[in-house]
């Protein structure tokens, strides 16, 4: 979903059902989105979220390499490694907002985002590794965002954390009551399109060449990693694990 207002494009991932994950059909809508706002006149900032209040992205859909594990795009990576890249060299500010939890690849959307607001009752993480995953294509973003022992600590063990500490680490800019959640968003994010769109466009093209000019090489060699990792039994077994609802019986 996209609409306009008061200088404002807002990306809506609509699939509340399916926790919001990312599927083929959604990445190739949120890649022509994101194209589309970046040359809209009208648009100045961006703005990411996920339909309704329980998750905003839980990253992509682990069901489709259960349905066709011998194919290694049946897991998008990198349809999903363009959307990073989309999100990062976007010309124009983008914000996600966090009403829901944040999980996978989702964190990988909040990370590439040039800010990040959250109710402060969402947790964030990366659980890959409780169903014989990594988060490769993460990490690279992670690292950026976070020091290096917190952000290893993260993917080692896949544990939630609230938004308040999030927030502490760098991932987030900002946490707020979730009563005061909208107010507070429309606020931060109108003050963002009073700002000079040409000022803003060099200030990002600057942080690009400054810390992310690598990043394009980097996740090209990190979704190789993950195809190497979804390649393992233990990797299969723990997707259909949790598809099954089950716990994982690691070889």
């Amino acid at each position: 979903m996209f609409s306009v207002g008061a200088g404002v494009g807002r990306i809506t991932i609509n699939r509340p059902g399916k926790s919001n994950a990312l599927n083929p059909e959604v990445f190739a809508q949120l890649g022509r989105i994101l194209k589309e706002a970046a040359e809209d006149s009208r648009v100045r900032v961006i703005t990411l979220t996920g339909a309704g209040e329980k998750v905003f992205c839980a990253g992509v859909d682990l069901r489709a390499p259960l349905a066709a594990e011998s194919r290694s795009e049946a897991f998008c990576r990198s349809d999903y490694r363009q959307l990073l890249l989309d999100i990062v060299e976007c010309p124009k500010p983008t914000v996600a907002l966090a009403r829901g939890h944040v999980m996978a690849g989702g964190l990988g959307m909040v990370l590439a985002s040039d800010l990040c607001l959250a109710c402060d009752d969402v947790y964030f993480s990366t659980p890959e590794i409780q169903v014989g995953l990594f988060p490769m294509m993460v990490m690279g973003l992670l690292y950026r965002n976070v020091g290096r022992k917190k952000a290893t600590e993260m993917m080692f063990l896949g544990e939630k954390i609230p938004a308040p500490r999030a927030q502490e680490l760098g991932i987030i800019n900002h946490a707020y009551g979730r009563d005061q959640f909208e107010a507070a968003a429309d606020e931060f994010v109108g003050k963002l399109a009073t700002k000079s769109s040409k000022i803003l466009k060099m200030g990002k093209a600057a942080i690009f060449r400054i810390l992310d000019e690598t990043l394009p090489s980097e996740e090209k060699f990190l979704e190789a990693a993950l195809g190497e990792v979804m390649a393992t039994d233990d990797s299969k077994e723990g997707i259909r694990a949790f598809v099954e609802r089950r716990p994982p019986r690691w070889s």
